[in-house]
């Protein structure tokens, strides 16, 4: 499938997956809150470090030790998100958090799966991070973002 018409999460082949990166479009990923977009901007440079190096057989350690980096991150993430849905009462946190759970979750499963050096095990990790990323960013963030704005936050 030529990639203009390539669905999220659908490659075409290996190649293509280890160079799936993100780049920080300000319109499009801004959520309006400077604390999470800044974040957001660091978690959009990590996933494109993985996938740099998920390209790189030599580099299977240091692909294991960013996504651990990149886990760390999301939860340190997760957590400000948090903070701030409860300090300001957003409606759906007990579902927002969930989402956060389950997708630590899946973050950890796909380290694991990386344990074992596999280049196209590695790419469809990138190729899945770089998806959640964006997904995340531009559903669900997005959402928690127009309500703290709404409430004055910046």
């Amino acid at each position: 499938i030529p990639p203009q018409v390539r669905h999220p999460g659908q490659i075409a082949d290996e190649s293509a997956m280890s160079k799936h990166h993100l780049t920080w479009n300000e319109s499009r990923h801004r959520v309006g809150i400077a604390a999470i977009d800044d974040q957001h901007r660091e978690i959009i440079e990590r996933v494109n470090l993985i996938a740099d190096a998920v390209g790189q057989s030599d580099r299977h350690e240091a692909v294991q030790e960013m996504m651990d980096d990149l886990i760390l991150f999301a939860c340190e993430h997760f957590a400000l998100e948090e903070r701030l849905m409860t300090e300001y009462g957003f409606p759906d946190l007990e579902g927002h958090i969930a989402e956060h759970l389950g997708l630590l979750q899946q973050l950890n499963n796909l380290r694991d799966a990386l344990r074992t050096p596999n280049p196209t095990k590695a790419a469809l990790v990138s190729a899945f991070i770089t998806d959640w990323a964006e997904l995340h960013i531009l559903q669900s963030d997005k959402e928690i973002g127009a309500f703290l704005a709404a409430r004055g936050m910046r």
